[in-house]
């Protein structure tokens, strides 16, 4: 059974500048699934200091739900509100890294119940992402004796 502080979601646990969300964004992996699409960057364990080091040891949440998919406040808060429920329950088994989901059109009119089914969807394929590996696949390429690259 899982304790409670497990269960937490901290401060720490959430994105939030711009730029941790831009560079989710261009340099993460994207998933989709209707109505969400995720974008994940695995952590890097080589961070700066010590403090974005431990910040980047965890999974965590960033939630864009744009006013032109949904204006009214209210959906977009209840999006928003399944979403951190839904990645707090799991967010100790997925990848460390930075997740940032965007809401789709068809968030503003599913059911509670639709939405966290497509979440459970999109952590299950979350889990099954591969950790880029910190080792090249492709050996170097050597240079023969009078300097080109053979």
């Amino acid at each position: 059974m899982t304790s409670v502080a497990s269960l937490a979601f901290p401060g720490e646990a959430r994105l939030r500048t711009p730029r941790q969300f831009q560079t989710a964004f261009s340099q993460g992996r994207r998933i989709s699934t209707p109505p969400f699409r995720l974008h994940f960057l695995p952590a890097d364990p080589q961070a700066g200091h010590a403090k974005a080091a431990t910040e980047r040891m965890m999974s965590r949440l960033g939630i864009s739900v744009p006013k032109r998919i949904a204006s009214d406040a209210v959906v977009r808060n209840r999006i928003k509100r399944v979403v951190r429920e839904s990645f707090r329950h799991i967010r100790m088994q997925l990848p460390q890294g930075d997740y940032v989901l965007l809401a789709q059109r068809e968030a503003a009119t599913a059911a509670p119940q639709a939405l966290r089914e497509a979440l459970s969807t999109l952590w299950q394929r979350a889990l099954a992402l591969k950790q880029s590996s910190a080792t090249p696949t492709m050996p170097p390429a050597r240079a023969s004796t009078s300097g080109e690259i053979l």
